[in-house]
């Protein structure tokens, strides 16, 4: 069996294969089947039960892999790096889908949510394996401005997405099942607001980390999966909505 570094780099590197598979499913129009792209047919589960069993992974193995090692034996930057992945993931798994998620939410496709049980298991192996073990940064990485940018961009990224998802929330009324243009926040700038607050989240992590590999793959990763998603999304409201914001791009203000 591989040794644990060896998984890291493998499982980095398949992250980016996740994207490849994403960019030509979205070049073919094939959308991920959840949500408005639901397809009938497939097998589903409750959304937010579907939600909580593919994002719990993350955090799980993640805290796992610290609980190990010992909290007091990683590096201070390397804890907050860390820590930073494993709070979204947390918020993510247990909060999102109990307080936040619409009720009403469109079953989730189990295949998709199958999919989501492998990337985030490998995703919260490798980067917490390399944080805790392989990636050790020294104590005045801390002071250094690249870590603090970095540390701020993430917690920007995180406020849009977490910002994004509520006035998604807030769209339907009880019972209401269509959809409707999302206004307000970073949604007068772009049609997928959320995942656009999440792809800034990871790159702000790959920066205060240095640029770790497994870090960066997986934001290389998040940019391809979920802005291709937000590709799919800007199309699909488009064609619905006669009065949708011309200016508004997909998922990167004033760009694409």
């Amino acid at each position: 069996m591989p040794d644990v570094e060896t998984l890291v780099y493998v499982f980095s590197v398949l992250e980016l294969f996740s994207a490849l598979i994403s960019i030509v499913a979205y070049n073919k129009d094939i959308a991920a089947a959840y949500g408005k792209h639901s397809r009938e047919g497939n097998t589903v589960i409750d959304a937010r039960l579907a939600w909580i069993i593919q994002e719990a992974p993350s955090f799980l193995i993640a805290f796992s892999v610290t609980n190990q090692a010992g909290f007091e034996n990683i590096g201070y930057a390397n804890k907050v790096i860390v820590g930073l992945f494993m709070a979204h993931y947390f918020f993510r798994s247990f909060i999102y889908p109990i307080l936040i998620m619409n009720k009403n939410s469109k079953p989730f496709s189990v295949r998709v949510m199958l999919f989501g049980i492998i990337f985030t298991s490998m995703n919260g192996y490798a980067i917490a394996n390399y944080e805790v073990f392989f990636g050790k940064l020294p104590d005045t990485w801390t002071s250094s401005l690249q870590f603090n940018a970095g540390v701020l961009i993430w917690l920007l990224g995180f406020s849009i997405n977490v910002h994004s998802d509520r006035i998604l929330r807030n769209l339907r009324k009880p019972g209401d099942t269509d959809y409707k243009i999302p206004r307000g926040g970073a949604f007068e700038f772009v049609s997928g607001a959320n995942y656009f607050g999440e792809i800034v989240e990871w790159w702000g992590l790959a920066i205060a980390s240095g640029f770790h590999f497994p870090v960066t793959c997986f934001a290389l990763a998040t940019t391809g999966n979920i802005g291709t998603r937000s590709l799919a999304h800007h199309n699909y409201y488009k064609k619905k909505f006669k009065d949708y914001p011309l200016n508004r791009k997909a998922f990167i203000p004033f760009i694409m």
